[in-house]
């Protein structure tokens, strides 16, 4: 009797030991796998939390494919039946090519079009924007969205996929041509308005303006007058300039700027011109800039984005120029307190 259960001992000790060898690998591969995980996030992401979404990005996609690689190591090393692992890989393959097929979903579309805006950069932050019928400053670059500042000073999330389907117009950092149009009558010479349209847009602090007719209507003529602003920051200053210039230029010539399709009252005769009389007020410039107020977010963002980028060359140009190990203590404390700065704006925001 003692004898038979010394046997089952041994023979239940013997196949604990059996199973536990059979898992071992997986056990060592589970350890080694959330272990590196685990530093993966800590030095990628956790370390780092004043980075943007734009930012964080390349770091989230190497997380995944961290990930992924855990999953398929898992698997190929667990004690399973070959026709066992090979169905699981199989049942994998099928429930991925699923994912991609459905890249239809916003989930998937919206994730593979960061992707795409990562590798092609059409636009980064701190550009002025124009998609479908918003137009604003970038602000931020997310996973899913990209956030853009409009004229009202509102923040909007537009989806990723809505870059790769719709047309993005995006300002030239060199410059950008303002313009506007403005309808006069036939009674008046192409001769005469040009040159005042001209000058309109000079005193608006366009260069090389120039004058378009674009359209010959039943009652008027459209004249479009542009100009190059190379001061991206002054956009919606420079439209107002425009117009008031053209406003101050024509009615100071004795030209009406309406169409000869209004109608007059009465006791106005054909001779009476619809023009303001001069202000003798002086117009003041209180310095306040519009684009200050209504880009508050992107132009902050943008611009500490710029500095850090320098702090960060300046710190590369230092290690490399003295092998003696120089004094990078200055260079450093102020690059941390960009980040805390940074980290306190997308919070407030």
């Amino acid at each position: 009797m003692a004898a038979s259960v010394l046997i089952r001992g041994y023979t239940i000790e013997k196949e604990m030991t059996a199973l536990f060898v059979s898992y071992l690998p997986l056990l060592t591969v589970v350890i080694v796998c959330a272990v590196l995980l685990a530093l993966g996030h800590i030095f990628l992401l956790a370390r780092h939390r004043e980075l943007g979404s734009e930012a964080r990005l390349p770091r989230q996609l190497v997380l995944f494919v961290m990930t992924l690689l855990s999953l398929v190591l898992m698997l190929i090393v667990a004690p399973l039946p070959d026709s066992t692992r090979n169905s699981i890989l199989t049942l994998m393959g099928i429930a991925l090519s699923a994912v991609i097929a459905l890249a239809s979903t916003s989930f998937v579309t919206n994730f593979m079009a960061a992707v795409m805006l990562r590798v092609t950069q059409p636009f980064k932050v701190g550009d002025f924007i124009r998609v479908g019928e918003l137009f604003g400053k970038v602000s931020e670059r997310g996973l899913f969205d990209t956030e853009i500042q409009t004229e009202n000073r509102e923040l909007i999330a537009i989806p990723n996929a809505t870059f790769i389907t719709q047309p993005v117009s995006v300002a030239r950092s060199s410059g950008v041509i303002i313009s506007t149009t403005v309808s006069l009558g036939y009674d008046l010479s192409c001769d005469t308005v040009e040159p005042l349209m001209l000058e309109a847009a000079s005193g608006a602090g366009l260069s090389d303006p120039y004058v378009h007719i674009v359209a010959l209507g039943d009652f008027s003529v459209s004249y479009k007058v542009c100009g190059l602003l190379s001061d991206l920051e002054g956009i919606l200053t420079a439209r107002s300039k425009l117009h008031h210039q053209l406003l101050h230029t024509l009615h100071g010539a004795g030209l009406e700027i309406v169409s000869p399709t209004i109608t007059r009252h009465i006791t106005q005769s054909e001779d009476y011109r619809i023009i303001p009389q001069p202000s003798r007020v002086v117009r003041s410039d209180n310095g306040v800039q519009a684009e200050s107020i209504v880009f508050d977010k992107a132009n902050e963002i943008a611009g500490m984005e710029v500095l850090r980028g320098e702090l960060e060359d300046r710190v590369r140009q230092l290690k490399e120029s003295s092998s003696e190990g120089p004094d990078l203590a200055p260079v450093l404390e102020k690059l941390a307190r960009l980040d805390e700065e940074l980290q306190v704006l997308r919070k407030q925001s």
